[in-house]
Parts: C-alpha cells; structure tokens; sequence
C-alpha cells in the first residue's frame, strides 16, 4: 500500500489515528512476544517442577498406602499362632491337619492379592518352606552364599528393632511365575518366649502399582529408591533396576534426599519420603518434548505476529480513514457555512454517529437559513422571530423526530438495543410533557416503570433483576401521574447504584380490601440510621425532591386517607409502601 509523502508530515486526525492504531496493536503483542522469549523456558521449568512435585508427593502416599498394607498382613501372619507353631515344630509331614490350616491362613489372609503379592515363610533351619505361590530358592536357608539373602539384610539393618518389619527393594528379580518383584517386606517369627523360629517374607509384585503407573501419564518414570544402599527401581518399567549408576538422573540428588524438585540433565525430578519407610519415591519429567512444543509453538506465534501486523495495518489505515473522511468532510462544509453557503447536503457517511451528525448539522444549517431568511424579511419582527427559533428548538416534535430517525437508524442497522432504548425513551418523553391529563391509571404507570426498567436492564445487564407485579384488578384505578417511575428511579439511582454485587428491585400493585398499596422493595445500600426523616415534608428542602414530589401530590389528592410509608436498614435495601382509598367500586369478578 503506498502511502503519500506529506503523510507522515502533516498533523492531521487520520495520521494520529493511524499511528495509535499501530501502537496500540503492535506494542503489547511485541511486548508479550518478548516476556515468552526471555522467560518462557523458565516459567515452563517451573510449572513442570511444580507439577512433577505435586504428582510425586501423591503417588508416594499412595505407594505407602500399598506397602502398608501388605506389611500389615505380614504382620497378621507372623504373630498367628498357626504360623509360629509350624515355624517352632520345624516339620510339616507328621501333622497333615497343621498344614491345612496353615495353607488356609495363608490364602485367606492374601485373599485378592496371588497376583499382585506373594506370602512365604521359612524356619531358621528351613526345613519348613511355605509359600502362596512357588517357594523362592532366594530365601531358602539351607543355602547361603546368594547375592542378596534375608541374613545380609538383616545384617544391613541392625538399628531396626527386631519385632519390626523390614521393608527392601535389593530383591528385585523375576519370580517364578514370570512377575518382577519390586519390594519385599521381612518379618522375624518368635515364639510366646521370644525365641526366633523363623522368617516372613511378602514379596511385592510391580503388578501391584500398576494404577499408579498407568494413571500418571505426566511422569515418565516413577522410581523407588533406597538411599543407605544406593539402589533403585523403576515402577514404570520394572526391569529396570540396580545401583544409581543405571539411573544417571539421580546423581543430581548428591545424597541429599530432602523433599524438592530439581532439574537432571534434559529431565526434572521430584524427590519425597514414602511415609513409614526408609524409601524415597522419585518422579521424573521429560523436559525435551516441552521445550520442543514452546519451540514449536514460539515460532508459529511469531509467524502469526507479522501476519497479524501486517493485517493490522491494513485495517488500521482503512478504519482511520473511515473516521477522520467524514469529519474532514464535515469540516469542510463548516467552512462553506462561514462563507455564506447555507445549502443542506445529502448525508454521505455509513457510520451511524457521523449520519446523526450530518443530519443534526443540515438541520441546524437549515434553520440557520430560515432564520436569515427571517431576519431580511421582517426586520420589523426580530423578538417574534427569536421566540419562534427558540420555540421551535424547544419543540417536542422535534424530540420526537429525532428519535424516530434514530429508531429507523437502529432497525435499519439491526441494533436491537439501541432500537429499545429508543422506543422506551420515547414513551417516557411523551408521558412526562403530556399536560392534558393530570392522572393516569396504574396500568399506564405501570407501563412508564417497565419502560423505564427496560433502559436499566439494558444498561446494567444481568446485574439488575427486576420483579414486576399489578393487581389486574387495579388497572384501570386513576391516580396522580408519576407517582410510580420516581420512586423506582430513586431506587436505582441512591439505593442501587452505590452497592456492590447483585441488585433486587421489586415492584408490586396490588389491592387490600377497599385500598391500593403499592411497594418498591429495593437490596441496596438502605438509610443510614438517623437519616429517614420523622415528617416527610422534611424532604422538601433535602436531595430527595422527586420522593417529595410524589408524596405530596399524593398528600393533596386523598388526604390523610393516605399513608406513605420508608422503612429501611443500613446496608439492606428500602422499602416504601403508599396504601391510599379507592373510591371507585370495585368490579364485579369473573
């Protein structure tokens, strides 16, 4: 688009538009363009450690909550007296019975768990070997020399009492039925004088976490760790398990096993205790395919940027040209006003506030003619001219058909809202110059309120709810006008407006045997205490003046017949009740 020379010389509406325009897009996107290159690899790593972390501190509690249970049962089975007597007796094959029980136990305390756990138990001579599922060679007694045996790990783990249970990942290994041991639980068995007959032993199979595993899609790899030996399993992919150096990502930790995230290499970990063990759980995060997503993501941003830009340059050129041309020109006609030309034009302008514009100008111009044309003619007449330009400025006619041309305007251009406002506006106009008549019926007042009401909602929204009720019996009662709409305005304006939240109004007409009442209830700020006046007529000489108004007219039309009521409390809204006679029988019901 090419842009002539004196544009960015001249000091004229469109080229501010322009500029501003442009500044006003381009800054902030640039602006946030340059807060997610500095900060958004940091601001990623953060969210990530702190997601890795709150992911890790749950799953730990939840893999205390399973090794709790299982340490449980072996503690069920090491004290059953069933169990300490086949320990203690050493022998299985003179006592069938015994063994029954024995099996039962063991099935029935393992109830639901042969696929995820295994229980055996062995005497210290190991002649008694007893399992739920293939008794592992590893905890046979009879034969030492094994790289990992209940002996060496009773040995690790001398400061743990030996009534407590002991809880090991050096284990790992493929059972029998083809299932990765990932955890085992140890308990020594004594007999009633505390003498040792015997071991215990729950093997965990990585089975048993596999909701944890598969319901954490985040973490990458959940690994349990041992820090005294230096040793880790993962229980995200349970062959994988040995010493730290099969896992670089925990060289980060330094021995230091505290509870906290931190970055490894391409990776975020999380580190925290598993409640009730000497184990720690360790979440890690792949940081590489984020990276490359903000990557990603960066330059499609960046892309669309110059694209939108451009685009908003463009828009930006046409729509300052759209504004500063209809001034330019009204300006210029302004001009031809001064030199004399008092000729109206045809309205060239699409925008609906610059036609209003036109229109109000040819009017004025077309006025300013007449009145000229007046004052050549009729010299004679100045005052009587001036009256009738001052008459016909003040004419509500013209009231009345300049809102006409902004209904036609707003329907033409389907502007509902402002097509409404109009409507209810004119009806309020009318209602509040038409002195022919000095009372209305409360139908028709009612009609004023919900034309009002109507320009409320639409300026407020959602935030004004409005109850509306008239007694149809009451419809065609005639009072003093404009005793209704005030009130509400009055509402709206000092109760409702000042208070925050959601605003109440109701609005209620309705008959009490030979009376009307009628109540405006309103959830506003209400009147202070020692604010509501004693005698109403106080008010007169107060800010309160249309409240005035209306009670006293209505003062004047029934008397003291009539009872005007305000009640209020301080920060809970105000109710005003008007009972007054109605002299009219009452009719006939259908």
């Amino acid at each position: 688009m090419k842009m002539p020379a004196q544009f960015w010389k001249e000091k004229n509406l469109f080229t501010h538009l322009f500029i501003y325009f442009i500044i006003v897009l381009v800054i902030p996107m640039g602006l946030f363009s340059a807060y997610y290159a500095i900060n958004g690899d940091d601001n990623q790593e953060r969210f990530l450690m702190r997601q890795a972390m709150g992911r890790t501190s749950d799953d730990a509690k939840i893999v205390s909550d399973i090794l709790e249970s299982y340490r449980h049962k072996a503690y069920q089975l090491s004290t059953d007296p069933v169990v300490i007597e086949a320990l203690k007796s050493d022998s299985l094959e003179s006592d069938a019975e015994q063994s029954r029980k024995l099996y039962e136990l063991l099935f029935t305390i393992m109830r639901g768990d042969t696929y995820l756990a295994s229980a055996n138990m062995v005497s210290n001579s190991g002649k008694v070997r007893i399992s739920t599922h293939t008794f592992p060679e590893v905890y046979d007694l009879r034969y030492h020399g094994n790289d990992w045996d209940m002996q060496s790990i009773i040995g690790q783990n001398r400061e743990v009492s030996p009534t407590a249970s002991i809880i090991t990942i050096q284990g790992h290994r493929v059972a029998a039925n083809g299932r990765q041991v990932v955890a085992s639980i140890l308990r020594r068995v004594y007999d009633p004088n505390g003498k040792n007959v015997g071991y215990l032993v729950v093997d965990v199979y990585s089975d048993a976490f596999n909701n944890l595993v598969n319901g954490d899609a985040l973490l990458s790899d959940i690994l349990l760790v041992d820090g005294n030996s230096f040793y880790a399993t993962s229980l995200t992919h349970p062959e994988q398990f040995g010493n730290f150096d099969m896992f670089r990502e925990l060289n980060a930790l330094e021995g230091d096993y505290s509870p906290r995230p931190l970055r490894a290499d391409t990776s975020l970990i999380a580190i925290t205790p598993i409640a009730g063990t000497t184990l720690h759980l360790v979440g890690r995060i792949s940081s590489v395919p984020f990276k490359e997503n903000l990557e990603n993501w960066f330059s499609a941003f960046i892309a669309t940027m110059g694209i939108g830009i451009l685009l908003a340059m463009v828009l930006s050129y046409l729509f300052s040209q759209s504004i500063s041309q209809p001034i330019k020109n009204l300006a210029k006609r302004m001009k031809e006003v001064e030199e004399g030309i008092l000729q109206p034009k045809e309205i060239s302008s699409t925008i609906n506030e610059f036609s209003s514009l036109e229109h109000s100008f040819n009017l004025m111009v077309g006025q300013i003619g007449s009145l000229l044309e007046l004052t050549r003619e009729e010299q004679a007449k100045l005052s009587e001219a001036e009256r009738k330009a001052l008459e016909s400025q003040m004419n509500p006619h013209f009231l009345f058909n300049t809102l006409n041309t902004i209904k036609a305007l707003a329907r033409l251009h389907d502007e509902k809202e402002i097509y409404t406002i109009t409507v209810k506006l004119g009806k309020l106009l009318r209602s509040s110059i038409d002195n022919r008549e000095s009372e209305a019926t409360l139908e028709q007042s009612m009609a004023l309120v919900d034309s009002y009401l109507t320009i409320q909602k639409l300026r407020f929204g959602e935030k004004l709810t409005v109850d509306t009720y008239l007694d149809p019996s009451c419809n065609e009662v005639k009072t003093p006008k404009l005793i209704i709409q005030p009130l509400v305005e009055n509402a709206i304006i000092h109760g409702l407006e000042p208070k925050a939240g959601e605003w109440h109004l109701a609005v209620t007409v309705e008959r009490k045997d030979s009376t009307i009442q009628i109540t405006i209830t309103d959830n506003g700020v209400g009147i202070p205490s020692g604010q509501l006046p004693n005698d109403l007529n106080e008010l007169a000489n107060s800010t309160h003046v249309g409240v005035y108004n209306v009670y006293r007219r209505l003062f004047l039309s029934y008397g003291k017949k009539m009872q005007f009521a305000i009640q209020s409390k301080e920060g809970e809204g105000v109710t005003v009740k008007i009972t007054f006679p109605d002299d009219k029988p009452k009719k006939e019901q259908e």
